[in-house]
Parts: structure tokens; sequence; C-alpha cells
């Protein structure tokens, strides 16, 4: 059985490449239209890197490859890397490798016919588009607000939670992709394009300090419910001002703490710390309600059923709405796409 024949390209070479590229790399015109060429896109070519196992070849650094192979392709200078194909390069939570290439012409008009691409276009300022790893993307304020024309409002104030908050990315000394200000500003100059709206409602409820989606939906869940909503990431002192614990959800006129423990919570050492926080918290008169994703089902029932049971216990008042409500949840994105379908169960009292 005979082999495929190669490109002979060097080590170095990138995952993709364009015809223009080829010729640095001295692959000629016959060789990548010959049996040896790996057509990935019209005027795109891949090495065989990619064809690699699944999981020996980072997919953000494949993604990011195509984008710089494109962006060498003819019409250089105009195309940058947006909306989902952007938000997966800035490593925006719960959005996967899309399956489609996303790109917007900064040029005025939409790249049209080239096959593994989703085109788009509109205003982008200058100082919206930045350089990351080689590729010319949209930074991550004006990915935030492209993303608002097809995500749901609670996606997008987890992802204004994780643009404002730098804890996210494990560095307290980081500074933030952006501040609820500068969203606001950036608001004001794109008046009338699609998701505007949504964007702004979203923006109205983007908090800093919320380190996960989970507790941001946590958030977003008991204030819809009609439950006060608690401050987030806010230090809990004793009596001599002393920080005894920094907490996620925090009801302070309540002395009521939520925390929303992720699956690292199930490590030995962690279980210890979590023990010895939560006896520090009672010492101090401090109610602790732990969360984890059994909570999250049923649209966070059981979390809200909870936070009102536990605020009620130390003298919250408040009632439940006796008139009728709509019950909704969201069906959520495929792998690469975004979530968006808003489906109505039934009224319930």
């Amino acid at each position: 059985m005979s082999r495929r024949p190669t490109l002979n390209l060097p080590p170095d070479a990138p995952l993709f490449f364009s015809a223009r590229q080829a010729e640095a790399l001295q692959v000629g015109w016959s060789r990548l239209s010959g049996p040896a060429g790996h057509r990935q896109l019209r005027g795109i070519y891949r090495t065989r890197a990619v064809d690699a196992p699944a999981g020996a070849t980072d997919p953000a650094e494949v993604h990011a490859a195509l984008l710089r192979a494109l962006q060498w392709a003819p019409g250089e200078g105009k195309d940058i890397a947006s909306h989902e194909s952007a938000a997966f390069l800035w490593g925006c939570p719960d959005v996967a490798a899309p399956d489609s290439v996303h790109l917007t012409s900064i040029a005025g008009d939409r790249r049209r016919g080239l096959p593994g691409t989703t085109g788009h276009r509109g205003k982008v300022l200058p100082t919206e588009v930045v350089e990351r790893d080689g590729v010319v993307l949209t930074n991550p304020a004006r990915t935030w607000l492209d993303l608002a024309a097809t995500a749901w409002e609670d996606q997008l104030v987890v992802w204004g939670d994780w643009l404002v908050h730098p804890v996210w990315g494990g560095d307290w000394d980081a500074v933030p992709f952006t501040t609820p200000k500068d969203l606001e500003l950036l608001l004001t100059h794109h008046r009338g394009r699609p998701g505007i709206r949504r964007a702004r409602a979203a923006l109205d409820r983007v908090r800093v300090g919320s380190d996960s989606p989970r507790e941001t939906l946590l958030r977003l869940a008991l204030v819809d419910a009609g439950l006060p909503e608690p401050a987030v990431n806010l230090p809990i002192r004793d009596a001599q001002g002393r920080i005894i614990h920094q907490g996620d959800l925090v009801y302070e006129e309540f002395r009521t703490t939520l925390e929303y423990e992720g699956r690292h919570h199930s490590d030995p050492d962690q279980v210890a710390r979590d023990i010895a926080r939560h006896e520090a918290l009672a010492a101090h008169d401090w109610l602790e309600l732990r969360f984890s994703a059994r909570h999250a089902q049923d649209n966070w029932r059981p979390a809200i059923r909870k936070v009102r049971q536990g605020l009620r216990s130390r003298g919250w008042h408040g009632r439940t709405p006796t008139h009728m409500q709509l019950e909704v949840s969201y069906h959520l994105h495929q792998p690469g796409t975004l979530p968006g379908r808003l489906v109505v169960n039934r009224l319930v009292p």
C-alpha cells in the first residue's frame, strides 16, 4: 500500500498556512495542489499535526492557527476574529471551539463564499481591535457585545462578571479585562446594533467579585425568585474587625453566607479547610449555606428553597409572591454553539 506524499514542511511550520505563507515555506503551488496537499479551506492548508489523535493538539491553538492563516490569505488586514471565535480564544466561560471560524470585516463588506467561516460586518472602532498570539481579534469587551446578538441574558451576565473580575484567572494581582464603567461607555458607541438592549439589561446585573459562572447564576436565580440580592465576595469580620472569611454570596444583615462548592471541594485538604471555615463562622453566629451542582437542578429551585428557609430563620420577613408566575427553562447549547432558546413550561402558583 503506497503512502500519501507529504509536503516536507520544516518542524516549526504553522498548523495552518495560506498559499502566500507557503512561498515563505518554499512550498510551490504544484505541491500544494497535488496529493501531498492538505486543504482545509479555500486557500488555506494544514500540516499533518492537525490530524493527530484527539487531545494531542490544544483546540485553542488549532483555532488560533487557522485564524492566523486566514488573516494571511487574500484580503489581509480586512478581517478580524470576532464573536464565538474571539470568545473562545479569550477563554470565555462555557464557550467551546466553534465549528465555524467567525470573522468580521473591518472594511465594511462581509466575506462571503468561504466554507468553514461565518462572516459578520459592523462598525468596529480601532480601540476594539487587538492582537493576541498573532491573531487580530476583537477585544474582550467588544466580543461580549457581539455575543449579545444571540446569547441569552443570564449568559451575558456570567461573561460580564468574568470580564470585570480578575480572580477567575487565578491571579489576585491581575487587571480585569474591563470595568462596568467601560462596558457602559462601549454601549453608548454602538446604539441600535443587534442585541444592544439585551446587553444593557445584562450590564445592569453585572457585579464585580463573582468567582465562577455557577455563583453568578445562583445569584441571578435568587433575585429572580424575589429574594434579596446577596453581596458578592464580601469579607466577613469578627467583633475586632478581623477577616474570618471571604464569602461567595453574603447577606450581611442576616449574617448568612452562601458558598458554592465545585469539584475541588472533594479534595481531603479542602474538606478540612471547609470544616474549619464552617466552625469559625458558626462561632461568630454566622449561618453558612453550602451548595453544589445538585442545587442547580430544576432552574435552581432547591437552592432557592434552601436560601428562603435560611433567611427566614435569620429574621427575614419577605414573602414569596402569591401571583401566578411563569416557570421557564433554558435549553443549553450544544458544543460550539451559544445557548438561546427560552421555553415556557407551565404556570405555577
